[in-house]
């Protein structure tokens, strides 16, 4: 009797528009977000440590990477 109610319940439906909502940009927007906080985290803690080596050459490849990073999520 349910499956006579219910005909489509759990069947996927290929061909069919998607639900337009606007949950799909802000997903997109705190993705980003949340992937640049998470590499710019990680570079200064590699920065600090070699600050902390004082390892010239690679504290100037990592902060390199970090201003990058910075110019590109400003775009």
């Amino acid at each position: 009797m349910y499956e006579k109610q219910f005909p489509h319940e759990g069947i996927m439906m290929f061909g069919q528009p998607e639900e337009k909502n606007s949950y799909g940009p802000l997903a997109e927007m705190i993705l980003e977000q949340a992937i640049f906080l998470y590499q710019k985290n990680k570079l200064m803690e590699k920065i600090d440590e070699a600050l902390a080596t004082k390892d010239q050459a690679l504290f100037l490849e990592l902060s390199t990477q970090y201003n990058e990073l910075l110019k590109k999520h400003r775009e």
